[in-house]
């Protein structure tokens, strides 16, 4: 029985928890896994070997109804196979049909490349944009998302087909969005500041999924390569990176869902929990299916 290897970006944690869940899994059938991230393979730390697996799994979040840019990047550096087979896995803030096309720019290119993909699911945790989910939602939604991970890995094993699909209508409108999104956000990172507060400690530097920061005559700097992740922003130890403009963008209180499934209560006052609440949470966590 080959090895199952797994492949994913993940910008502050969601898509990795969930490709961890799957990992072990895997492990539970009997599997030895490979859990790699894709940013090191692009790197050239690691090798993506279409010929090591029988199956293969590549995942990594939902952003503007589409894939982070350097999700691009990583297929045109995956090698053409023979029928390989691969199932995606995708995570994000709001889990119904308006991103259920995110993985069509995945699955026509490695098709091209001769690789079968014939399954892939949407799972949620947490929202690092925008809206933050109270603490009792991102618990429950992580539970949820436990046993859809099991049941996905067993439909997997099965070799189980499970294509997620949408009305033409909604596919041709988020098929025209996505590529505008996509440019945007390149620039997203040209609306970053650093604060006095900054420590020139690098870290921003060196965990840059795109290799979009670097610093100059000690200015810390931003390129156009942005895949607007938000990492930089969470990460940083002292707070120092934010918005000029775009300050709606980064939840209030910061983003570690670590820490976050770790709290005993709701720590972050003065919001409304309506407003943290996702509309697909009911149906999430009671639909096995969704």
């Amino acid at each position: 029985m080959k090895p199952v290897g797994i492949f994913y970006f993940s910008g502050t944690g969601n898509t990795k928890l969930v490709a961890e869940m799957i990992r072990e899994e895997f492990i539970k059938n009997g599997y030895e896994v490979d859990l790699i991230r894709i940013e090191d393979v692009l790197k050239g730390s690691c090798k993506f070997d279409p010929g090591r697996y029988g199956l293969i799994g590549i995942g990594c979040q939902v952003i503007g109804y589409s894939v982070p840019n350097i999700m691009y990047k990583f297929l045109r550096k995956v090698p053409e196979a023979e029928n390989s087979r691969v199932f995606i896995f995708r995570t994000a803030g709001g889990v119904g049909p308006v991103n259920y096309n995110a993985s069509n720019p995945v699955r026509r290119k490695l098709t091209r490349k001769g690789y079968e993909v014939f399954h892939e699911r949407m799972f949620s945790i947490g929202s690092n944009w925008i809206n933050k989910f109270d603490t009792s939602v991102v618990r429950q939604l992580y539970l949820a998302t436990q046993k859809k991970v099991a049941a996905m890995c067993g439909e997997v094993i099965n070799g189980q087909k499970r294509v997620l699909k949408t009305g033409l209508g909604l596919k041709l409108g988020i098929g025209l969005a996505a590529p505008v999104f996509s440019v945007l956000f390149r620039f997203m990172g040209k609306d970053l500041k650093v604060s006095e507060a900054c420590t020139h400690c690098g870290l921003c530097v060196d965990n840059c999924p795109a290799g979009n920061i670097y610093e100059k005559n000690h200015d810390i700097r931003f390129k156009l390569s942005c895949n607007c992740c938000l990492r930089c922003v969470y990460s940083c130890p002292q707070k120092a990176l934010s918005f000029k403009r775009l300050t709606f963008i980064p939840v209030t209180g910061g983003y570690d869902i670590n820490k976050i499934l770790n709290q005993a209560c709701e720590e972050i006052s003065g919001e409304s929990a309506t407003n943290r609440v996702p509309l697909f949470f009911n149906e999430y966590v009671s639909n096995g299916k969704m």
